[in-house]
């Protein structure tokens, strides 16, 4: 079973999950018609798949609640000693940082859920990722995770938040059930692809996804900002939300031609009211009709 098998799942079974996903829901933006149901979950999960991307080129993880968690794992050469390295005082940090970039190397992973795990046999080993040890919480399952956050993927749809988080939670909740009812999944995100056969999940990222990660500078993407404070501070959420990928995701119509389009369209409506709602009568064949006589 793909995706469209698992949506396919969930539409024809609405009493085992429930929600906003099983209807169509209006969008934030007028110019935007509502989409089918399974439209809704195209859509989202497409949206879902860039905000991962997104957050991994900027060297971040994502821990998908009760499925898993994207996140990579660094592995580091060893570093000559600085005497024998030649290393110089005088010379540019780009530099030095381009000298030594061959030291980090980034292999992209996937390590799933506790709750996922307990209907799986067979999964990637529990030192997937080996976790830094001032690393002290149990959501920490590689470096610099972030839970997935509903509602950028939800401005880049024009949905509701809420309908993005019914669509998560239905999706992980049928990837669960069907796993325990022994079925064989491909669950393809675009850059990950995930398979589970006969309850032994595997994964493999794509090979361009792979050679784009480790071309990003990790030592730059490491640190929190190159702003100074008061800079980092004045910046808003309008331009960090223009620099993003989901911002351009989708291509907001002329709203001047959406509503050339719905005048048109009422226009023909008026016009074929009078042939739709005409009923069909046969009273002048039923019945004569007595004209008055005319005096000569």
């Amino acid at each position: 079973m793909n995706l469209d098998d698992i949506y396919n799942w969930i539409l024809n079974h609405e009493n085992n999950y429930p929600g906003k996903h099983q209807e169509s829901q209006p969008r934030t933006i007028s110019s935007y018609k509502p989409l089918e149901p399974k439209a809704q979950f195209h859509i989202v999960i497409k949206a879902t798949a860039e905000y991962i991307k997104e957050k991994m080129f900027n060297g971040n993880g994502v821990n998908l609640k009760e499925f898993g968690a994207f996140t990579m794992e660094v592995i580091s050469d060893y570093v000559k000693p600085l005497q024998h390295s030649g290393f110089k005082m005088t010379e540019d940090l780009d530099i030095q940082r381009a000298d030594r970039k061959h030291v980090h190397t980034i292999r992209p992973c996937f390590i799933p859920d506790n709750q996922f795990k307990y209907f799986l046999q067979r999964y990637p080993g529990k030192e997937e990722v080996t976790k830094p040890l001032s690393q002290h919480s149990i959501y920490q399952k590689g470096f610099g995770m972030n839970f997935c956050n509903a509602g950028p993927i939800a401005a880049s749809c024009y949905l509701g938040k809420d309908v993005v988080q019914s669509i998560h939670y239905s999706l992980i909740k049928a990837i669960q059930d069907l796993t325990r009812l022994g079925h064989d999944l491909h669950i393809d995100f675009g850059f990950i692809k995930i398979c589970i056969l006969n309850k032994d999940l595997k994964y493999k990222y794509e090979q361009s996804f792979i050679n784009r990660l480790n071309q990003t500078d990790y030592e730059l993407k490491m640190r929190k900002s190159d702003m100074a404070t008061s800079q980092h501070w004045k910046t808003t959420q309008e331009e960090k939300w223009s620099k993003s990928t989901l911002n351009h995701l989708l291509t907001r119509p002329n709203p001047n031609q959406v509503q050339e389009n719905y005048e048109k369209s009422m226009a023909l409506k008026i016009m074929s009211l009078d042939l739709n709602t005409a009923e069909q009568t046969h009273y002048s064949k039923n019945q004569k009709i007595k004209l008055p006589t005319l005096n000569k």
